[in-house]
Protein backbone atom coordinates (compact mmCIF):
# COMPACT_ATOMS: atom_id res chain seq x y z
CA UNK A 1 0.00 0.00 0.00
CA UNK A 2 1.75 3.42 -0.98
CA UNK A 3 -0.21 6.89 0.12
CA UNK A 4 1.96 10.31 0.47
CA UNK A 5 1.77 10.27 4.37
CA UNK A 6 0.96 6.89 6.71
CA UNK A 7 0.02 9.40 9.74
CA UNK A 8 -2.84 10.93 7.94
CA UNK A 9 -4.69 7.41 7.92
CA UNK A 10 -6.89 7.56 11.44
CA UNK A 11 -4.94 4.88 13.82
CA UNK A 12 -6.28 3.69 17.01
CA UNK A 13 -2.44 3.71 18.03
CA UNK A 14 -1.41 5.55 21.58
CA UNK A 15 -1.29 9.40 21.82
CA UNK A 16 0.79 11.84 24.22
CA UNK A 17 -1.85 12.74 26.91
CA UNK A 18 -4.99 10.58 25.59
CA UNK A 19 -4.55 7.79 28.42
CA UNK A 20 -4.35 4.05 27.70
CA UNK A 21 -3.72 3.33 23.84
CA UNK A 22 -7.06 1.24 22.23
CA UNK A 23 -6.49 -2.25 21.23
CA UNK A 24 -5.34 -2.54 17.45
CA UNK A 25 -4.95 -5.41 14.94
CA UNK A 26 -1.30 -4.04 14.91
CA UNK A 27 -0.29 -6.89 16.88
CA UNK A 28 -1.62 -9.84 14.55
CA UNK A 29 0.76 -7.97 11.83
CA UNK A 30 -1.81 -5.85 10.10
CA UNK A 31 -0.73 -2.46 9.13
CA UNK A 32 -2.00 1.35 10.21
CA UNK A 33 -2.84 1.53 6.84
CA UNK A 34 -4.60 -1.50 6.15
CA UNK A 35 -6.15 -1.70 9.66
CA UNK A 36 -7.83 1.92 8.78
CA UNK A 37 -9.68 0.32 5.76
CA UNK A 38 -10.75 -2.49 6.48
CA UNK A 39 -12.40 -0.94 10.13
CA UNK A 40 -13.56 1.85 6.90
CA UNK A 41 -15.33 -1.15 5.23
CA UNK A 42 -16.89 -2.50 8.55
CA UNK A 43 -18.45 0.87 8.42
CA UNK A 44 -19.16 1.60 4.88
CA UNK A 45 -20.07 -1.98 3.44
CA UNK A 46 -20.40 -2.20 -0.31
CA UNK A 47 -19.08 0.91 -1.60
CA UNK A 48 -16.37 1.61 -4.55
CA UNK A 49 -12.69 1.83 -4.31
CA UNK A 50 -13.43 5.71 -5.73
CA UNK A 51 -16.38 6.25 -3.16
CA UNK A 52 -14.46 4.94 -0.44
CA UNK A 53 -11.34 7.66 -0.68
CA UNK A 54 -12.89 10.56 0.34
CA UNK A 55 -13.41 8.71 3.73
CA UNK A 56 -9.71 7.51 4.03
CA UNK A 57 -7.96 10.45 5.22
CA UNK A 58 -4.88 11.55 2.92
CA UNK A 59 -5.43 8.71 0.64
CA UNK A 60 -5.27 9.33 -3.42
CA UNK A 61 -8.12 7.12 -5.30
CA UNK A 62 -5.60 5.60 -7.75
CA UNK A 63 -4.53 3.81 -4.26
CA UNK A 64 -7.57 2.41 -2.46
CA UNK A 65 -8.30 -0.57 -5.03
CA UNK A 66 -4.64 -1.87 -4.88
CA UNK A 67 -4.95 -1.73 -0.97
CA UNK A 68 -8.53 -3.68 -1.19
CA UNK A 69 -7.32 -6.37 -3.58
CA UNK A 70 -4.30 -6.77 -1.15
CA UNK A 71 -7.23 -7.53 1.82
CA UNK A 72 -8.77 -9.33 0.01
CA UNK A 73 -5.80 -11.67 -0.74
CA UNK A 74 -5.99 -12.39 2.90
CA UNK A 75 -9.18 -12.85 3.31
CA UNK A 76 -10.12 -9.58 4.59
CA UNK A 77 -12.35 -8.51 2.65
CA UNK A 78 -14.29 -9.73 -0.51
CA UNK A 79 -15.98 -7.84 -3.97
CA UNK A 80 -19.46 -8.42 -5.54
CA UNK A 81 -19.35 -7.47 -8.54
CA UNK A 82 -15.95 -5.92 -9.42
CA UNK A 83 -17.31 -2.78 -7.61
CA UNK A 84 -18.59 -3.24 -4.00
CA UNK A 85 -16.57 -3.97 -1.34
CA UNK A 86 -16.93 -5.78 1.99
CA UNK A 87 -15.11 -6.28 5.17
CA UNK A 88 -15.32 -10.34 6.16
CA UNK A 89 -16.78 -10.55 9.52
CA UNK A 90 -14.57 -9.42 12.24
CA UNK A 91 -14.53 -12.76 14.41
CA UNK A 92 -13.67 -14.61 10.88
CA UNK A 93 -10.62 -11.84 10.42
CA UNK A 94 -9.34 -11.92 13.76
CA UNK A 95 -9.28 -16.19 13.09
CA UNK A 96 -6.93 -15.69 9.99
CA UNK A 97 -5.14 -12.95 11.03
CA UNK A 98 -4.19 -15.46 14.26
CA UNK A 99 -3.51 -18.41 11.62
CA UNK A 100 -1.19 -16.30 9.42
CA UNK A 101 0.97 -15.33 13.04
CA UNK A 102 0.68 -19.10 14.08
CA UNK A 103 2.57 -19.66 10.86
CA UNK A 104 4.84 -17.23 10.96
CA UNK A 105 6.00 -18.46 14.47
CA UNK A 106 6.56 -21.91 13.39
CA UNK A 107 8.35 -20.95 10.66
CA UNK A 108 10.36 -18.97 13.33
CA UNK A 109 10.93 -21.97 15.29
CA UNK A 110 12.92 -23.84 12.39
CA UNK A 111 15.62 -22.09 12.59
CA UNK A 112 16.30 -23.19 15.99
CA UNK A 113 18.45 -26.30 14.41
CA UNK A 114 21.01 -23.67 12.45
CA UNK A 115 20.91 -22.11 15.70
CA UNK A 116 21.98 -24.90 18.12
CA UNK A 117 24.34 -25.99 15.16
CA UNK A 118 26.28 -22.44 15.57
CA UNK A 119 26.22 -22.82 19.21
CA UNK A 120 27.66 -26.44 18.96
CA UNK A 121 30.63 -24.83 16.75
CA UNK A 122 32.20 -22.27 19.36
CA UNK A 123 32.60 -22.87 23.11
CA UNK A 124 28.46 -22.91 23.54
CA UNK A 125 28.55 -19.46 25.39
CA UNK A 126 29.01 -16.05 25.00
CA UNK A 127 30.04 -13.94 27.10
CA UNK A 128 27.19 -11.83 27.94
CA UNK A 129 25.49 -15.15 29.14
CA UNK A 130 27.62 -15.57 32.29
CA UNK A 131 24.56 -15.02 34.28
CA UNK A 132 21.33 -15.03 32.32
CA UNK A 133 17.77 -15.16 34.03
CA UNK A 134 15.15 -17.48 31.84
CA UNK A 135 11.72 -16.94 32.34
CA UNK A 136 9.08 -18.96 33.55
CA UNK A 137 7.36 -20.24 30.48
CA UNK A 138 8.19 -23.75 29.83
CA UNK A 139 8.99 -23.73 25.99
CA UNK A 140 11.71 -21.47 27.05
CA UNK A 141 13.19 -23.51 29.49
CA UNK A 142 12.85 -26.79 27.75
CA UNK A 143 15.05 -24.71 24.94
CA UNK A 144 17.46 -23.42 27.39
CA UNK A 145 17.88 -27.27 28.90
CA UNK A 146 18.34 -29.02 25.29
CA UNK A 147 21.14 -26.21 24.50
CA UNK A 148 23.07 -27.10 27.61
CA UNK A 149 22.41 -30.86 26.20
CA UNK A 150 23.88 -30.26 22.67
CA UNK A 151 26.50 -28.03 23.63
CA UNK A 152 28.06 -30.68 25.92
CA UNK A 153 31.00 -32.70 23.98
CA UNK A 154 32.39 -34.56 27.43
CA UNK A 155 30.03 -34.64 30.40
CA UNK A 156 26.89 -33.61 31.46
CA UNK A 157 25.94 -34.10 35.37
CA UNK A 158 22.11 -34.34 36.58
CA UNK A 159 20.77 -33.87 39.87
CA UNK A 160 17.34 -34.63 39.79
CA UNK A 161 15.50 -34.04 43.00
CA UNK A 162 11.73 -33.51 44.46
CA UNK A 163 9.63 -31.27 43.59
CA UNK A 164 9.31 -33.41 40.41
CA UNK A 165 7.93 -31.55 36.94
CA UNK A 166 7.67 -33.78 33.92
CA UNK A 167 7.87 -31.94 30.82
CA UNK A 168 8.22 -33.44 27.24
CA UNK A 169 10.34 -36.45 28.14
CA UNK A 170 10.15 -37.58 24.65
CA UNK A 171 12.81 -34.57 23.69
CA UNK A 172 15.00 -34.75 26.65
CA UNK A 173 15.66 -38.00 26.16
CA UNK A 174 16.05 -37.24 22.04
CA UNK A 175 18.82 -34.30 23.11
CA UNK A 176 20.55 -37.11 25.88
CA UNK A 177 20.66 -40.19 23.04
CA UNK A 178 22.16 -37.49 20.77
CA UNK A 179 24.85 -36.64 23.48
CA UNK A 180 25.40 -40.19 23.71
CA UNK A 181 26.18 -40.81 20.38
CA UNK A 182 28.82 -37.84 20.86
CA UNK A 183 30.45 -39.95 23.44
CA UNK A 184 29.15 -37.66 26.40
CA UNK A 185 29.16 -39.11 29.79
CA UNK A 186 26.54 -38.93 32.20
CA UNK A 187 26.26 -38.98 35.46
CA UNK A 188 22.83 -38.70 37.25
CA UNK A 189 22.44 -37.88 40.95
CA UNK A 190 18.30 -38.91 42.21
CA UNK A 191 16.69 -38.55 44.87
CA UNK A 192 15.25 -41.85 47.10
CA UNK A 193 11.65 -40.79 46.20
CA UNK A 194 12.17 -41.34 43.01
CA UNK A 195 11.97 -44.95 43.66
CA UNK A 196 8.45 -44.55 44.10
CA UNK A 197 8.01 -43.71 40.70
CA UNK A 198 6.53 -46.43 38.08
CA UNK A 199 9.07 -47.63 36.03
CA UNK A 200 11.93 -46.89 38.01
CA UNK A 201 13.80 -50.25 38.06
CA UNK A 202 13.48 -50.61 34.12
CA UNK A 203 14.71 -46.93 33.63
CA UNK A 204 17.60 -47.82 36.04
CA UNK A 205 18.47 -50.86 33.53
CA UNK A 206 17.86 -48.94 30.65
CA UNK A 207 20.49 -46.20 31.74
CA UNK A 208 23.12 -48.88 32.71
CA UNK A 209 22.47 -50.04 29.22
CA UNK A 210 23.27 -46.78 27.86
CA UNK A 211 26.41 -46.04 29.72
CA UNK A 212 25.11 -43.43 31.90
CA UNK A 213 26.03 -43.74 35.94
CA UNK A 214 23.17 -43.52 38.29
CA UNK A 215 23.75 -42.75 42.48
CA UNK A 216 20.99 -42.10 45.00
CA UNK A 217 21.85 -39.44 47.43
CA UNK A 218 18.98 -38.65 50.22
CA UNK A 219 20.74 -34.96 50.78
CA UNK A 220 20.15 -33.25 47.12
CA UNK A 221 19.49 -29.31 47.49
CA UNK A 222 18.04 -28.86 44.38
CA UNK A 223 18.01 -29.61 40.74
CA UNK A 224 20.64 -29.01 38.45
CA UNK A 225 22.49 -29.59 35.00
CA UNK A 226 25.52 -29.17 34.07
CA UNK A 227 27.78 -29.41 30.68
CA UNK A 228 31.11 -29.58 30.36
CA UNK A 229 32.11 -27.48 33.46
CA UNK A 230 31.11 -24.94 31.31
CA UNK A 231 27.77 -23.92 31.32
CA UNK A 232 24.87 -25.15 33.38
CA UNK A 233 21.05 -24.79 34.72
CA UNK A 234 19.47 -24.39 37.82
CA UNK A 235 16.27 -23.11 39.59
CA UNK A 236 15.78 -19.54 40.71
CA UNK A 237 14.56 -20.91 43.82
CA UNK A 238 14.54 -24.87 44.60
CA UNK A 239 10.81 -24.67 46.24
CA UNK A 240 9.82 -23.32 42.75
CA UNK A 241 10.61 -25.92 39.88
CA UNK A 242 7.82 -23.99 37.48
CA UNK A 243 9.56 -20.37 38.02
CA UNK A 244 12.88 -18.66 36.62
CA UNK A 245 15.66 -20.26 36.02
CA UNK A 246 19.60 -19.35 35.78
CA UNK A 247 21.80 -20.40 32.70
CA UNK A 248 25.37 -20.05 34.13
CA UNK A 249 28.20 -19.98 31.77
CA UNK A 250 32.04 -20.16 33.47
CA UNK A 251 31.82 -18.59 36.36
CA UNK A 252 32.53 -18.67 40.04
CA UNK A 253 28.96 -19.97 40.75
CA UNK A 254 29.18 -22.55 38.29
CA UNK A 255 32.71 -23.83 39.53
CA UNK A 256 31.14 -23.98 42.97
CA UNK A 257 28.08 -25.83 41.69
CA UNK A 258 30.52 -27.95 39.99
CA UNK A 259 32.32 -28.95 43.35
CA UNK A 260 29.25 -29.44 45.26
CA UNK A 261 28.66 -32.10 42.35
CA UNK A 262 31.66 -34.23 43.14
CA UNK A 263 30.88 -33.97 46.52
CA UNK A 264 27.92 -35.45 46.17
CA UNK A 265 28.57 -37.81 43.99
CA UNK A 266 31.42 -38.97 46.11
CA UNK A 267 28.80 -39.24 48.80
CA UNK A 268 26.07 -41.25 46.88
CA UNK A 269 25.20 -44.93 46.81
CA UNK A 270 25.06 -46.60 43.42
CA UNK A 271 21.74 -47.01 42.26
CA UNK A 272 21.69 -50.88 41.54
CA UNK A 273 19.88 -52.38 39.24
CA UNK A 274 16.67 -54.53 39.94
CA UNK A 275 16.52 -58.16 38.61
CA UNK A 276 14.97 -58.96 35.20
CA UNK A 277 11.26 -60.03 35.58
CA UNK A 278 12.55 -63.71 35.08
CA UNK A 279 15.11 -63.80 37.63
CA UNK A 280 12.87 -61.85 40.63
CA UNK A 281 12.00 -64.30 43.63
CA UNK A 282 8.80 -62.72 45.65
CA UNK A 283 10.23 -59.76 47.30
CA UNK A 284 13.28 -58.97 45.22
CA UNK A 285 12.11 -55.66 44.16
CA UNK A 286 11.67 -54.66 47.63
CA UNK A 287 14.59 -56.06 48.83
CA UNK A 288 16.35 -53.52 45.91
CA UNK A 289 14.39 -50.02 46.76
CA UNK A 290 14.96 -51.22 50.91
CA UNK A 291 19.07 -51.56 50.07
CA UNK A 292 19.67 -48.78 47.56
CA UNK A 293 17.45 -46.42 49.98
CA UNK A 294 19.86 -47.82 53.50
CA UNK A 295 23.07 -47.31 51.15
CA UNK A 296 22.05 -43.66 50.09
CA UNK A 297 21.55 -42.59 53.86
CA UNK A 298 17.59 -41.94 53.92
CA UNK A 299 16.45 -41.46 56.98
CA UNK A 300 13.69 -43.90 58.52
CA UNK A 301 10.78 -41.43 57.71
CA UNK A 302 11.86 -40.92 53.72
CA UNK A 303 12.75 -45.09 53.17
CA UNK A 304 9.02 -46.14 55.03
CA UNK A 305 7.32 -43.36 52.57
CA UNK A 306 8.98 -44.78 49.66
CA UNK A 307 8.09 -48.28 50.24
CA UNK A 308 4.77 -47.51 51.65
CA UNK A 309 5.09 -48.86 55.05
CA UNK A 310 5.02 -47.81 58.19
CA UNK A 311 8.35 -47.18 59.87
CA UNK A 312 7.66 -49.89 62.69
CA UNK A 313 7.67 -52.64 59.84
CA UNK A 314 10.36 -51.00 58.30
CA UNK A 315 12.53 -51.27 61.39
CA UNK A 316 11.33 -54.91 61.71
CA UNK A 317 12.86 -55.22 58.35
CA UNK A 318 16.51 -53.68 59.14
CA UNK A 319 16.80 -56.08 61.90
CA UNK A 320 15.99 -58.94 60.04
CA UNK A 321 18.22 -57.68 57.26
CA UNK A 322 21.64 -57.23 60.01
CA UNK A 323 20.64 -60.57 61.45
CA UNK A 324 20.93 -62.29 58.15
CA UNK A 325 23.75 -60.86 57.08
CA UNK A 326 25.35 -60.69 60.65
CA UNK A 327 26.15 -56.60 60.50
CA UNK A 328 27.21 -54.76 63.22
CA UNK A 329 25.81 -51.34 62.14
CA UNK A 330 22.71 -49.81 60.12
CA UNK A 331 25.53 -48.55 57.86
CA UNK A 332 27.03 -52.24 57.54
CA UNK A 333 23.75 -54.09 57.10
CA UNK A 334 23.72 -51.49 53.89
CA UNK A 335 27.26 -51.93 52.76
CA UNK A 336 26.80 -55.75 53.00
CA UNK A 337 23.08 -56.03 51.40
CA UNK A 338 24.72 -54.18 48.64
CA UNK A 339 27.54 -56.45 47.89
CA UNK A 340 25.07 -59.37 48.20
CA UNK A 341 22.52 -57.87 45.88
CA UNK A 342 25.03 -57.14 43.17
CA UNK A 343 26.75 -60.19 43.67
CA UNK A 344 23.22 -62.09 43.13
CA UNK A 345 22.56 -60.25 39.96
CA UNK A 346 26.08 -59.18 37.63
CA UNK A 347 24.90 -56.95 35.76
CA UNK A 348 24.90 -58.06 32.19
CA UNK A 349 28.20 -57.03 29.95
Amino acid sequence: MTHPDPSDVASPGPRPGRGPAAPTLQTLGLSVEAEALYRTLLRLPGLSGLTLAPHLAGWPPAAVEPALVSLQQRGLARSEGGQAWFATAPEVAIELLLMERQVELNQARQVLPDLQRELMRGDGLAASDAVRLVPAEAEVQLSEYLQVHHAARREVAIVMCPPFVVSAPDAMEAAREQARRRGVRYRMLVAPEMLQWPGWFEAVRQSHAAGDEVRVHAGLPFKMVLADRSCGLIPLRSDAPEGPALRLGPTAALDALCALFDSLWAQAAPALEAPAEGQQEAGDKSLHALVTLLASGANDKTIAGVLEISERTLLRRIHALSDQLQARSRFQCGWLAASHFAARFPRES
